[in-house]
């Protein structure tokens, strides 16, 4: 996203409460510029978000050789929006 409009998404208060952890003081909901985790689709049907963030990232989590995101926002955005 390269407009000048600030991104919004409307996350639940409790879902951001869960996200305590995220040092990047939630940009995922407000800078236009920050780019999202992927999103791979797995065998079993089901939306795994790829996360390519940096070792920073407290919700980076290795399953297999994948490096998948486990952000209660970033799912939640996915969840919501299908982004």
């Amino acid at each position: 996203m390269n407009n000048n409009k600030p991104r919004r998404f409307n996350i639940p208060l409790e879902t951001l409460l869960e996200a305590k952890k995220c040092t990047k003081h939630h940009a995922c909901l407000t800078d236009s510029e920050y780019e999202l985790c992927g999103i791979r689709i797995t065998v079993e049907n089901q939306a795994r978000m790829v996360c390519d963030k940096g070792a920073d990232c407290s919700y980076r989590f290795r399953l297999g050789n994948e490096i998948v995101c486990t952000c209660p926002v970033r799912h939640a955005i996915h969840s919501k929006y299908n982004i």
